[in-house]
């Protein structure tokens, strides 16, 4: 009997080390893109950051899983993960999205960008020029992004945790190759504008203060890097999660900052990542099993 209830404890206490201390759920939705319905848009290797990051996940402790790679991101689909993340979110959730793959440049529409340009995901059906395939519909812009993440925080409340982790770029150049062995670098992003002719009506209203977190892999102007077939943000994370925790969140930009002047990291090319939103001690709430949030 004595041995029974040992093991009853063991198993209890097993399970509260990968519980969150205040009963919350983490969820994720991890999207990785290497190809694309339209075959204009140069082949890169978002598809290869899905599996690391989800281990990395798993790691600390998040169960909830959405993982869409390649072909399974459509827009549709993306937008119906976001959907159905808002509906199982819960007050003090902690929420972690990650998408890897092309962005790009597009017409603004609702007036809310200084240079008349928004910035935009690429789902696997979106394609590089407006056509009768895509006038618009198949981007996922930040407005649209804006707009579920403001609804996500709706769900987790004050207590809630989101971070959005973004390995792309909005403008680059299609090279391919790996720079770390001497050949050209792969860039995620391309220099194409998806520009929509004539005026268009806005579609979104204009966002307030973003009540998340946005970790990018550059700045708007600069191109986004791979190294050795990973996003160069992504293989960060990966390889250095477990020194973030208990770090503020402009103590792990500034790490990884200088990851990217580092000699394995450095490239030709100047790329610094980019924090934004309601920034505090909100990312390293993610690389630790049990947490307290303090904005």
């Amino acid at each position: 009997m004595k041995t029974i209830k040992y093991l009853i404890l063991t198993v209890i206490a097993a399970m509260a080390a990968v519980l969150p201390c205040n009963g919350a759920t983490r969820r994720a939705l991890v999207i990785g893109l290497g190809t694309q319905l339209d075959k204009s848009w140069p082949k890169i290797n978002g598809d290869r950051d899905v599996a690391p990051v989800v281990n990395m996940l798993k790691s600390n402790g998040f169960a909830d899983i959405t993982t869409l790679v390649n072909g399974q991101a459509t827009k549709a689909a993306i937008t119906g993960s976001f959907e159905s993340l808002i509906d199982r979110a819960g007050e003090g959730d902690v929420v972690y999205i990650h998408f890897s793959g092309h962005g790009q440049m597009m017409t603004d529409l609702d007036g809310d960008e200084e240079d008349d340009k928004a910035e935009a995901w690429i789902p696997y059906d979106a394609y590089m020029t407006y056509c009768s395939s895509d006038r618009v519909e198949k981007h996922l812009s930040d407005d649209e992004i804006a707009v579920y993440m403001t609804r996500l925080r709706s769900k987790v409340g004050d207590t809630g945790v989101i971070a959005v982790i973004v390995d792309a770029c909005h403008s680059g150049h299609s090279t391919r190759g790996d720079e770390a062995d001497g050949d050209p670098v792969v860039v995620r992003g391309v220099d194409t504008d998806f520009k929509i002719p004539g005026k268009r009506e806005a579609t979104h209203s204009r966002q307030s203060d973003e009540t998340w977190v946005t970790l990018s892999a550059c700045r708007d102007y600069q191109l986004n890097q791979e190294y050795r077939g990973n996003g160069k943000l992504s293989h960060i994370l990966v390889n250095n999660w477990r020194r973030y925790a208990g770090l503020s969140d402009e103590a792990i930009y500034n790490s990884i900052n200088n990851s990217y002047v580092t000699r394995q990291y450095k490239s030709k090319r100047e790329q610094n990542p980019e924090l934004s939103g309601q920034t505090g001690n909100v990312l390293s709430v993610i690389f630790r099993k049990k947490w307290h949030v303090h904005p």
